[in-house]
């Protein structure tokens, strides 16, 4: 079991998994609660977890055994998401994945089953670059769902000015991975993770982000 655990700006809690995991680690998502799953098949820049998985890819199955191995990176929500609450619930759900993967045994704890999230392609997440930099008024927050078209934040790059604000809108229908925490922006920086329903005009393989 290899588990990198993270945190985005503000966000959802989900998992990077890789394909051949999948749905082998279907339970551990369930274990620990996770909202999303995005599944990824490429790595080019030699991440700890593809690290962790890619070595297997060649071998004989009774030598991979990927319905056994759990290598995945958690991004638990956003970094100003700091709680006992949430804490507690997350190390339970750290928990319940070692009981539902047989390191523990505590018959009082249930073995978690089936997954009730969103599975969704790396190549469908729309990074959603900024077109100027300045000030950023959300429509959006992780978790919300929108329709192609719609708006999803307003640039403020020259307050008071005629045109001095730039509108963004969602390429496609999906949902709110995550957003920037901080509320000003360079132009070229993401703006946020959109989900999309189907691959992205802009689909990238790897790492989303350095």
């Amino acid at each position: 079991i290899m588990l990198d655990l993270h945190c985005d700006d503000e966000g959802l809690a989900y998992l990077y998994i890789h394909t051949s995991l999948w749905p082998h680690m279907a339970d551990c998502a369930a274990a620990m609660g996770i909202d999303a799953v995005l599944l990824w098949s490429e790595d080019s820049s030699g991440t700890f977890e593809g690290a962790s998985i890619m070595p297997y890819q060649n071998v004989p199955a009774s030598v991979a055994r990927f319905d056994r191995r759990v290598a995945t990176t958690v991004e638990y929500r956003g970094m100003l998401d700091v709680d006992s609450g949430l804490a507690a619930s997350d190390a339970g759900g750290l928990y319940r994945l070692l009981v539902t993967r047989g390191v523990i045994q505590d018959p009082s704890v249930p073995k978690a089953s089936s997954f009730s999230g969103a599975v969704v392609p790396l190549e469908n997440i729309e990074m959603m670059p900024s077109p100027k930099a300045g000030a950023i008024l959300y429509d959006v927050k992780p978790g919300d769902r929108v329709n192609k078209g719609d708006r999803l934040a307003t640039i403020v790059h020259a307050p008071g000015e005629a045109g001095g604000r730039t509108e963004v809108f969602a390429p496609q229908s999906g949902f709110i991975l995550t957003r920037r925490s901080r509320r000003i922006i360079r132009a070229g920086e993401d703006l946020l993770k959109l989900a999309g329903d189907e691959r992205s005009a802009d689909a990238r393989s790897g790492t989303l982000e350095d």
